[in-house]
């Protein structure tokens, strides 16, 4: 992607990463670190056209 300069890359977190929900704290963590990947690289990876998305459905 970085050698096209062009890329789009799609992650998929749920709304535990968000908020946390009871019973749940091993899958909360972990799509908290997705949702945290996605932001340290979408501002990595902005200046090389590559945008960095999560989907959380709900």
């Amino acid at each position: 992607m970085i050698k096209n300069d062009y890329g789009r890359i799609v992650n998929v977190a749920s709304v535990d990463g968000k908020d946390g929900n009871a019973n749940t704290s091993a899958c909360s963590s972990a799509k908290a670190g997705v949702i945290g990947l996605t932001k340290s690289l979408g501002k990595e990876l902005a200046n090389k056209n590559i945008a960095v998305n999560a989907v959380t459905p709900a």
